[in-house]
This record gives structure tokens, C-alpha cells and sequence, in this order.
């Protein structure tokens, strides 16, 4: 019997490695199924639903009248957040008891129900002489528009050109509103009078 056991010794141990192998793949087929049903979910949310380029979008107020209009190179809509994503924005507010302002940047991303829209990297603001008043650049590399509010605000470095005139800061709030602009900290500016 114990020669047996020995010449089938080998086609046992065969058969065991065999064995093994087939549940140790069965089990990572079953962590790999596992793996996709759980991370779909996540994925799905972070997918865009509809990417739009060259678009003209306009917002208007109640009296029927444009309140303010965005253009951009591309938007891609991601529908987990509701939020957005524009290449090459450009916005500008129509007031009819202010100037209007522009304001433009390489992107932007529009939040909070489409009420706030960040912009990133050499957003430039621009309000045009109007009512003997110089026209107004505002230049910084993040700014935040609350577009309801004709409000834009940032807590980054910031430089403002007002005619001949020269600030620069830290932190910024322009009200179109109250036509007010405030400067928050490190502020520095060089003032050249009317003539």
C-alpha cells in the first residue's frame, strides 16, 4: 500500500495544485466583479452628462430685460455637483443703473445653482468710462463673481487701474451695485490727479 501511495504521490499533488488554482482564480474573478459594482457609482457621478462649445448663454431678469451673458470656447456640465466647467469665459453684466463690467479669464467654474462663478488663471475686470468717470481694470489670478448680486470678490493679490492712477493689494470686493471697490490688506497704489 505504501508503494501505492507513493507512485500516485505525484498525480495527488497535481491534482491539489490544480484545485487551488482554480479557487484562487474563481476568487480574484469574484473581487474583480466585486470591484467594477463598486466603483461605477463613484465614477458615474464624476462623468460629465453634456459638454457644450462655443455657447452663448443669456440670463434675463424679471422685466424681461438681459441681466447678464456668458460666452465660452467650451462647457462640460458635471451633473454629481451641478456644477460647470468653462474654458475661455467671458461675462458681462447689463445694469441699467450701472456700466456694465466684463469680466474674463482661461476658466471658470459656476457653482451654488448657477449663482456663483469662480474664475482662475489671468481673470481681468473691466468697467468702461462712463459719467465722467475713467475706466476701471481689476487684474488677478482667482476672482469670484456673485452674479445676482452684480458683486466680485477675491482673497488673492489684486491690481486695479483707474485712469493714470495704480493700486495693487491683497483681498478685493467690487460692488457694481454701490460702484464701490475695496482693497482688504498690503495695499500699495500710486495716484495721478485729474487733469
Amino acid at each position: 500500500m505504501n508503494e501505492n501511495i507513493r507512485r500516485r504521490y505525484p498525480a495527488l499533488l497535481v491534482l491539489a495544485f490544480g484545485s487551488l488554482l482554480a479557487a484562487l482564480s474563481f476568487w480574484a474573478l469574484e473581487l474583480a466583479l466585486r470591484g467594477d459594482d463598486e466603483a461605477q457609482p463613484q465614477t458615474a457621478g464624476t462623468d460629465p452628462d453634456y459638454v457644450i462649445e462655443d455657447f452663448s448663454y443669456t440670463r434675463l431678469a424679471p422685466n424681461g430685460k438681459a441681466q447678464y451673458l456668458i460666452t465660452g470656447e467650451k462647457l462640460v456640465h458635471y451633473p454629481a455637483d451641478d456644477s460647470s466647467v468653462i474654458e475661455r469665459p467671458m461675462v458681462r453684466s447689463f445694469s441699467t443703473k450701472n456700466s456694465p463690467m466684463t469680466l474674463q479669464a482661461q476658466r471658470a467654474r459656476i457653482t451654488k445653482q448657477q449663482r456663483e462663478m469662480h474664475f482662475y488663471d489671468g481673470v481681468r475686470l473691466e468697467r468702461p468710462q462712463a459719467r465722467g468717470t475713467d475706466a476701471l481694470v481689476l487684474e488677478s489670478q482667482y476672482m469670484v463673481a456673485l452674479l445676482d448680486e452684480d458683486l466680485v470678490k477675491t482673497d488673492q493679490p489684486v491690481v486695479a487701474h483707474l485712469g493714470e492712477s495704480r493700486l495693487s493689494g491683497t483681498g478685493m470686493v467690487a460692488d457694481n451695485n454701490k460702484r464701490q471697490l475695496t482693497l482688504k490688506s498690503k495695499v500699495t497704489g500710486f495716484y495721478e490727479p485729474p487733469r
